[in-house]
């Protein structure tokens, strides 16, 4: 079993490594430290249990293997449900240091140091500019909501959009030349950018070595420059335009046109227990939006179509709220590291006492919620863990 909140030294290898086993151990550190680690190799697994453990298609290319090495000393540093709000009690320093010099012995094309459960990466070690803006791109590439330019669908892609999407995953990275790409988090707070010879190294860790793994989705989505995609995939991105040095007796230029929301049925609003309750329909609520949710960025989440009074707002900035959001499938949510099952939610949950069942789930990009199925109604997360049955009345009378 693997235990959540474990820190994981992620390794993807060239193509074309070649390496026996004793070179191999030379470069990980020697068997002493080998054997502080589990070992996974993701490739022995069913290729659905990396898509939800840790994706890595389609940045690895044919004949690219990757290892997995988890630290679970003291696993899990942040309690049962690692939240991304929480900063990692652990200077990570000298794993980040290890990492590096994994990468100088061995022929890594990628090396990332994160915690098991939480989304993004502490460090980032690479050998081009391209393959630290392909690794993120993935969210875009995987999200089956986000369509070939980066604009968000109110529904899912077809099968054939979606296939052009991956089709277009190389070209979009030829877009960016290294020195645009290193360019996007040279002045990024809170973000470390190196290079040791041949190896170019990211990091969001503070001076201390703690990580906040929330700071790892600013820096992701400036390596990533979806506003910068072109109108054709594969041509030469503009560069941005520098600003017009102020001058005197001109007019100033025009106000930019107000922003125009994007289409979507509004949020529901309640209370419970005295909170302010978001309830998102199916079209409102993605990974996106549950990253959100955790920083507690409420402008990039509620819209002026929502209908909430300006006391709701001034609470949800001063006190936060809650949110109750339908879910898919069970495996979009995690139970000790592992997608949740359909057995083991039967066999785990717990009733409710409005009617049906409820349990305790890691979400993605979030943190702890509760999972509760309401029968004829379907599947919801909600972050008021402690208020499951009364989000479950709620849902029923909506």
């Amino acid at each position: 079993m693997l235990q959540m909140d474990s820190v994981v030294t992620d390794l993807i290898f060239k193509s074309d490594a070649t390496l026996d086993q004793a070179t191999l151990l030379t470069g990980l550190g020697g068997s002493e430290q080998v054997a502080k680690w589990k070992v996974l190799d993701p490739d022995m697994l069913d290729p659905r249990a990396e898509m939800e453990l840790s994706p890595s298609m389609p940045f690895r290319r044919r004949g690219e293997r990757r290892l997995m090495l988890m630290d679970e000393t003291g696993a899990p540093l942040r309690g049962e449900n690692p939240d991304p709000n929480v900063q990692v009690p652990l200077d990570l320093r000298p794993a980040k240091e290890a990492l590096i010099g994994i990468c100088e012995r061995l022929p890594i094309r990628l090396g990332r140091l994160s915690m098991l459960g939480s989304w993004g990466d502490a460090v980032m070690v690479a050998r081009s500019a391209r393959d630290l803006r392909a690794i993120a791109l993935l969210p875009w590439i995987l999200d089956p909501q986000v369509d070939i330019d980066g604009k968000r669908r109110g529904s899912q892609l077809s099968q054939k959009e979606f296939e052009t999407k991956v089709m277009a995953y190389d070209k979009r990275l030829d877009e960016l030349d290294d020195v645009d790409i290193l360019a996007s988090i040279t002045d990024l707070a809170g973000v470390n950018l190196e290079q040791r010879g041949e190896l170019i190294i990211v990091d969001v860790l503070d001076a201390e070595g703690k990580w906040l793994p929330k700071d790892s989705l600013a820096m992701e989505d400036a390596l990533a420059a979806w506003k910068r995609f072109s109108m054709i995939p594969g041509a030469p991105a503009s560069k941005p335009r520098p600003a017009a040095p102020p001058t005197n007796g001109v007019a100033p230029a025009p106000a930019p046109a107000p922003k125009v929301e994007p289409k979507g049925p509004p949020l529901i609003v309640s209370e419970i227990a005295g909170r302010v309750v978001l309830v998102f329909p199916a079209e409102r609520f993605d990974l996106d939006v549950a990253a959100a949710l955790g920083k507690r960025d409420w402008d990039s989440i509620v819209r002026s179509s929502d209908g909430l009074t300006g006391s709701q707002r001034d609470r949800l900035h001063r006190d936060g709220g809650g949110f109750i959001a339908p879910l898919e499938f069970l495996s979009e949510v995690f139970v000790e590291g592992k997608p949740l099952s359909k057995p083991q939610f039967e066999k785990d949950s717990s009733p409710l006492s409005s009617g049906g069942k409820a349990m305790a789930v890691h979400f993605p990009r979030f943190g702890p919620v509760s999972l509760f199925e309401i029968p004829g109604q379907g599947r919801f997360v909600t972050s008021l863990t402690e208020y499951s049955n009364e989000a479950a009345a709620l849902v029923r009378t909506k």
